[in-house]
């Protein structure tokens, strides 16, 4: 176990997510990675909605409408796991925001969740404590940070961000955009919250945190945890609970 209370576990999917479901302890977080590259073709889709089908269809490259029908089906699988119920019966709705949540949940046995993806990976988290929110984001070189943050982060973000260059600008910019992200997504209010609207810090790797925010949005606590953190992909989970624990776990590289 690391400093951030991080287990990570690399198990298969079938053994550990038979087992894992009753460690998801009230103080508890688990993450789920799953390689979209390796999977991107062997997955039918079979457990998914109406809705859901309706989704994958508008997406107009085949490879984007893989992706989807394949993250949608492991968190579907994931789900049903965890809330007891099989994937094809779970019932999925969205706040007036767009952030999903299970309808009709075991009230002794809440399920929190998240899901983001990038590129070739799609995290999962999940929660019986409290809401959470998860962003991963794959590191481009042809974006004009400062610009960005100056357009769209606050101005003690931006002014920190300016002290940089090269690779730590663009460390410092993913990071910072991968925790205001998964805050956001915690809280699910989407964009209405503005990015400008509250701070988080990103020099410190070892103790990412919610600086500040702005009252009139958010007045309650958030923890928080750097997942990944290397050349190509940066990812973030956020809490608005007390997690004690964060087991991560990863799915195999061919779901056959």
């Amino acid at each position: 176990m690391d400093r951030h209370g991080f287990r990570m576990i690399r198990s298969d999917y079938r053994q550990a997510a038979a087992t894992v479901v009753t460690e998801l302890t009230g103080n508890g977080v688990h993450i789920w990675q799953l390689s979209l590259l390796a999977n991107s073709e062997v997955v039918s889709g079979d457990t998914l909605s109406k809705n859901e089908i309706r989704q994958a269809e508008r997406f107009h490259f085949t490879t984007d409408r893989l992706k989807f029908i394949l993250t949608r089906t492991m968190l579907r699988s994931l789900l049903s796991r965890y809330a007891g119920v099989e994937a094809k019966k779970l019932t999925l709705a969205y706040n007036r925001h767009g952030k999903p949540y299970l309808l009709n949940p075991d009230r002794d046995k809440p399920v929190f969740f998240n899901v983001t993806h990038s590129q070739d990976i799609a995290l999962f988290a999940f929660s019986r404590q409290g809401e959470i929110g998860i962003d991963i984001e794959y590191m481009r070189d042809n974006i004009k940070y400062l610009e960005l943050a100056q357009r769209f982060f606050s101005a003690q973000e931006y002014q920190a961000l300016a002290q940089l260059s090269g690779n730590e600008l663009k460390t410092g910019f993913y990071r910072c955009w991968t925790r205001k992200e998964a805050f956001i997504k915690a809280v699910g209010t989407g964009l209405s919250f503005s990015l400008g609207k509250f701070a988080v810090n990103f020099e410190n790797n070892d103790n990412p945190k919610l600086l500040w925010a702005d009252t009139a949005h958010f007045s309650g606590t958030c923890n928080m945890f750097p997942i990944l953190d290397d050349e190509y992909y940066c990812a973030a989970l956020a809490c608005l609970c007390h997690p004690g624990q964060v087991d991560f776990y990863y799915c195999p590289q061919n779901l056959d």
